[in-house]
């Protein structure tokens, strides 16, 4: 007996040691740097703008942002009310390593920020997030060539600008590039995974689904008008985005054939009281017919509860997008969300990962 109690106490310093190993490797070795930069629409010549998110060993400070970017220069007690609080570094020069790059692209008439907590996270974890404030375009950012083609063409062109940036770049490692996009950003995601839209499709879904009336009514008159305007598509696919998460996704531009050729990893989160993206049409859908693809549906979550929470004034001018049905915890669920989506890029991104195997995934969304 006391050799074994011998061997047990020296084998504890080693069990210790791998304790605190493994522990300094799940906990964040950053805080996150935050900046602006302007871009141009390559389709329409429009500027946009840019917001990224970084790894940094800056010491963070409460930042206020309003929706187009610009600083809050009221008193702190105002500014929380009426613009978005970040726990960042404005500015800060980019921690030493190489990081993945995810581009984070918003729903209809959204903007930067709306996703601004996954990007923290993503950036607390080793990832530089690229956010664009979408062109409205002549569709308002619903519909039209602004959409179908500009939308895919803006992230291609914010992966060029962060590769490019003289601070980032020499950072980045370019096998490891992803993309989130909800709603609209959804189809932004699958075009440039792959996905090739058809134009008439939404018509053509329209005509068979009477019963999708919100997304079939979505935008009017003009927005449809702006369809039909939609002529030759140009190659939309991006080779270097290896990995997409889906956010209740409009998937109803898409053929099953055009999915079936996304053979990037994608994550699809539905929600189960959307009815502006309805599960049936399009997350179920995308689980059946995407290669690589794993699916989750959210209950009791609405279209909007994938968007980070708004300040208090600003939840009256939001609107539908700062409510979510009843009993529904909005904060809570992002918790459990961005650790879920930090942990997928890191599997199907980083070198060594374990990527989903083709087929080997449900044919439909687990409920959760």
């Amino acid at each position: 007996m006391p050799a074994v109690f011998e061997r047990r106490v020296c084998l504890l310093p080693l069990v210790l040691l791998l304790c605190i190993v493994s522990t300094a490797e799940a906990a964040p070795s950053w805080n996150v740097g935050y900046r602006t930069i302007a871009l141009q629409d390559a389709v329409t010549g429009e500027s946009f703008p840019l917001a990224l998110w970084y790894p940094t060993a800056a010491a963070p400070a409460p930042l206020f942002v309003t929706g187009s970017l610009s600083l809050c220069s009221l008193p702190a007690i105002v500014c929380r009310g009426i613009a978005f609080e970040m726990p960042v570094a404005q500015d800060a020069p980019v921690a030493a390593g190489a990081f993945g790059v995810i581009v984070v692209s918003h729903g209809a008439g959204g903007m930067a920020l709306l996703h601004r907590d996954l990007a923290m996270a993503l950036a607390l974890h080793g990832y530089v997030v690229a956010a664009p404030t979408h062109p409205r375009g002549k569709g308002d950012d619903i519909s039209g060539v602004g959409v179908w083609v500009g939308r895919p063409k803006q992230v291609s062109r914010v992966i060029d600008a962060v590769l490019e940036d003289g601070d980032l770049g020499a950072h980045i490692e370019r096998e490891r590039i992803g993309v989130v996009g909800h709603s609209n950003g959804g189809y932004t995601a699958l075009a440039v995974a792959g996905a090739r839209p058809s134009p008439g499709s939404e018509a053509a879904h329209c005509r068979e689904h009477p019963d999708d009336a919100k997304f079939c009514g979505y935008g009017g008159a003009a927005t449809r008008e702006a369809a039909r305007e939609v002529g030759h598509l140009p190659e939309l696919r991006d080779p270097r985005v290896r990995s997409i998460v889906l956010m209740a996704p409009n998937a109803v531009r898409f053929t099953d054939d055009a999915l079936a050729r996304v053979t990037v990893p994608a994550l699809i989160y539905s929600a189960e009281e959307d009815d502006l993206t309805r599960v049936q049409y399009h997350g179920e859908r995308l689980a059946r017919t995407l290669p690589r693809a794993e699916c989750v549906l959210v209950k009791g979550a609405g279209h909007f509860s994938f968007i980070t929470s708004f300040p208090t004034a600003l939840k009256i001018v939001a609107g539908e997008g700062a409510r979510d049905p009843d009993g529904f915890d909005r904060d809570a669920f992002h918790e459990v969300m961005n650790r879920e989506i930090v942990g997928f890029f890191n599997r199907t991104l980083r070198p060594g990962g374990a990527p989903l195997t083709k087929g080997a995934q449900p044919r439909s969304c687990r409920s959760r």
